[in-house]
Parts: C-alpha cells; structure tokens; sequence
C-alpha cells in the first residue's frame, strides 16, 4: 500500500539543523505528515548518549533551532522540544502521538551509536517502523578498510581510499504538507519532558569543560561577545555557501595567515551543526569554477580529515580521553593549576599564544594555524595534559564536535593516530615570524598592551628540552615501543587542524 496523507512520522532532529539534504526528512515527507523532535540530552546512568554541549555551542544550538523551528513551520512541520533521557522521551512520544514510523540522521560516536541502537530494539519490539539514514558523513565508517585490517589509521591512505567514491546529489527541500490536527500537536506538548526553546535551558550557565573559571571572567560570555560575530542557522549557512568561493579563492597559499579573514572559509560551525551537510558543501567546491584546482583540492581535502577524524572516533570509543596511542599512559604530564590558568586566560607572555586565546574567548573561534600553536604549547611548553585544553575548546569553541576536537588534541599531543611527532614543539615566536610578519593578528586580538606585556612564564628553549625529555621518560618506561624520530628542528609539513 503506498504512503497517505494520514500517515505520521516522527523525524528526531540532532546534529542535522537542516531541511535540505536531509535524507530523514525527506523519507519521511514521501510517505506522509511529519511531526519533528529535538532533545537537549543528558547521558544515561551507563553513560550512553552525546556528550554534554560546552558553553558555546550551547548558544549555537539555541540560536540555530530558532531558526530550523520557523524553516519547519513554513513547511507545515511542528517542531517539539524536549529535554532528558532520549530513551524515555522517544518512545514516549511515539506512543502518544500514534505515528507509524521514525527517522533519524545516523550518530557515530560509540556512546550515542549504542543508545541509537537500543531505543531502535525498544521501539521495534513496541511495534514501531525505525530507520536511520547517513548524511552527516560522506563515507560511512565501516564501509573503509584497509586490506587486512578493520580501520584506517593513517590519513593519507585513507584518503586515497575514499575521496574518489561518488557521494550522490544533495536532496532538495520537502515540499510542504497540509496542517496536523493542533489537538495532536498540543497532546505531545503536554508531555512532561517536551518545553519551548527557551525551557531547554540552553542558555543557561557555563556547567561544562571550563566551568567556575569561565563564570567568573565573564557570566553567560557566548551572548556579550561570540553572538556579535556568527549568525547561526541555515539561512546564514545558505549564504555562506553562495560565497563559497571567496572561501577557496587563495586557499593554497594564505591559509595559514590568521589575520587574513578569508583564508578559511569559517565553515566549520555549519557543519558541526549540520546546517550544511558535508556533502552541499563537496558538491559546491567541485563545482565551483572560479577557483584554482591548486586552490580546490587542499580546501576539499580538509573535509576528509573531517571524515578520517569520525572514522577514528567511530572505532575508538574513549578518544576524549583516553590516548590511542597506548604507551602515552606513561607519559609525565604536570598538574600545574597556574600555567593552565595563564594558558586560558591569555597571559603566558607569548603574543601569538594569548592572541590566539582572546580570539577564541571574544568570538568562540580561532583560526587553524594558532589553534596548533597554542594547543603545542600547552602540551609540550607547559607539560598539561591535552585533555586539559580539549576539554577548554569545547566549552569555548562553536564549532567543537566529539570527533574533531579531541582527534585533533591527540594529534598535535603527539598520542593519536597519524599523529604529529612528539618532537614536533611548535615555537610560538618562530610561528609568528613566519605567518604573522607584521603583528596583523597580534595586534587584532592581544589582551594587553605590548608595553604591558607580562613575563613569559616559562622559557621556550628549556621548556622544549622538558618536553623531550618527558617523551624520552615515556619510552623507558613503556612496555610496548613507541615510534620516535630525530628532535632536531621543528616540522611544518602538518595537517590543517579542523577542531
């Protein structure tokens, strides 16, 4: 029997803030009405679920659901809000509402991957059709492999491997459909777990990764400084995609001039959002003709570090905090509460490291190039666990997802797969002489006054001569080998970090 218009489908929205190229919705659309979902979640007692949002995407996701909320609505499309354990709300609304069917946008993280998988088993024995659908990736993790292995490790053979496979052509957005009975919409409203936007409470405190440190240098940061610099939600999405080639043009060569403001394309909020999908965006860049190939093809390969980050994650479940590369277990880091405080708050003395840091604190972004940097000193400089820093970027940045964030940690901290090598100590002067000649970007987002300048506190020489030492200490006591490589000089030839 094919769809009717009677037939009602639940469509749970997550990381997918979109109409368009959303294969759930559209599944759902040619089958009948939809009736829509998102859940601000909180993890089980067995910890399964999506990790906590930091402070800053908080705020995106506030203002990207008001946004996703009135693009559904023009579709005919209520969008219910909830907050809690998913495993109770989902099954709870598709009993009360008597939909037929749900859908949603596949999850890849382990912890969320295995509370999809059980709310499926319960809704499946309760009677109720579930199907998931891809479109946050453009390679699913488990469909690459290397020969005699079950993941990839390393980068570029998994480029190698993927980036020639057809992805398909972006969905268009579902037409709309007639009105739902308001009683119906107004029944699953009175469930005890569904609000408004603004009872999800997203808005509210700062509770993750910073913490009491960031509620007290500045309450609720993310409304008096980063919303003056992003607009969130898919129609500035939309137009950021129009102008995508402002973003590839010169991209070969100025990507890594952090004063130049369009030497990335600062797409990476809408991704992690979902306000653009992965492969709108592989779509406009190929056929985008007034861009160099040499421009074209490193943009292009930064959304399958992207991939090649959630393929790790996907197979490693403990990556936010757990070192892939097992003998950095031994690895000595410090506890020193004063450095990592000087390292957030942008007073280490090093112009580079503390512009990075009030860029990121002022706009809840920071550019590529210094996020290496000041990730490097943290961790080798200053001898701080990289958790440390991770768990900072995700309280503070925007566009902070559970696979880029601490993949990208693991791989300047030396302990990911295809990491950096630990030798590789990135020297935040030399970093400035060559990206930032002229103090462009220093005199952009320095803190302080040069004049005003505070001590650096620690020196750049020795600490990297701690750092190597730490590593060597590692080794020694590691039982299994690590591999190393000659400490002299520092090694540019590095990935761009997409945290």
């Amino acid at each position: 029997m094919g769809a009717t218009d009677d037939d009602l489908t639940l469509v749970w929205f997550r990381d997918d803030l979109r109409v368009s190229d959303h294969a759930a919705l559209t599944a759902a659309r040619a089958d009948g009405r939809v009736i829509a979902v998102w859940i601000r979640e909180v993890r089980d007692d067995e910890g399964l679920g999506p990790r906590p949002m930091g402070g800053a995407s908080r705020w995106w996701a506030h203002e990207s659901l008001a946004v996703l909320h009135q693009e559904l609505s023009d579709l005919g499309i209520p969008l219910l809000f909830a907050a809690g354990e998913a495993a109770v709300i989902i099954p709870h609304l598709a009993g009360s509402l008597g939909v037929g069917a749900l859908r949603w946008s596949r999850r890849y993280a382990p912890a969320s991957r295995a509370l999809d998988s059980q709310i499926k088993t319960v809704l499946n024995d309760q009677g109720f059709v579930v199907h998931s659908h891809g479109g946050s990736l453009l390679v699913e993790p488990w469909t690459a492999a290397p020969q005699g292995g079950d993941h990839y490790k390393v980068f570029t053979p998994f480029w190698k491997a993927v980036s020639g496979r057809e992805v398909g052509d972006a969905l268009p957005t579902p037409q709309p459909q007639s009105p739902l009975d308001p009683a119906l919409v107004e029944s699953a409203r009175a469930c005890t777990a569904v609000t408004d936007l603004d009872g999800l409470g997203l808005l509210d405190g700062t509770g993750t990764g910073s913490g009491e440190f960031a509620a007290a240098r500045g309450p609720r940061w993310w409304q008096d400084t980063i919303a003056s610099h992003w607009s969130p939600g898919t129609r500035a999405a939309a137009a950021q995609l129009e102008d995508l080639a402002e973003g590839i043009d010169g991209y070969s060569t100025t990507r890594d001039i952090p004063s130049d403001a369009q030497s990335t394309s600062r797409l990476s909020p809408r991704l992690r959002y979902g306000e653009l999908s992965p492969r709108q965006l592989l779509h406009a860049a190929r056929t985008t003709t007034s861009v160099t190939p040499d421009d074209r093809a490193p943009w292009i390969r930064q959304l399958y570090w992207r991939e090649f980050s959630w393929h790790l994650t996907y197979h490693y479940p403990d990556i936010d905090y757990a070192p892939i590369r097992s003998e950095f277990r031994n690895f000595p880091y410090e506890d020193d509460a004063d450095a990592l405080a000087h390292w957030r708050s942008g007073t280490t003395g090093y112009p580079l490291v503390d512009a990075g840091m009030a860029q990121l604190w002022e706009t809840g972004w920071m550019h590529n190039r210094v996020r290496m940097v000041t990730a490097s000193f943290l961790t080798k400089n200053l001898l701080q666990h990289w958790w440390c820093g991770e768990q900072w970027f995700w309280d503070t940045l925007v566009d902070a997802d559970e696979a880029n964030n601490p993949v990208s940690w693991q791989w300047v901290a030396g302990s990911g797969a295809d990491a950096a090598p630990y030798f590789r100590v990135f020297n935040p002067e030399r970093q400035r002489e060559r990206f930032d000649p002229d103090d462009a970007y220093i005199d952009d987002w320095l803190p302080y006054a040069p004049e005003a300048a505070p001590a650096p506190i620690v020196g750049l020489a020795d600490s990297r001569q701690a750092a190597l030492s730490a590593y060597d200490h590692m080794k020694n006591v590691s039982a299994g080998p690590a591999s190393a490589g000659s400490a002299s000089g520092e090694n540019d030839d590095t990935k761009e970090v997409r945290t």
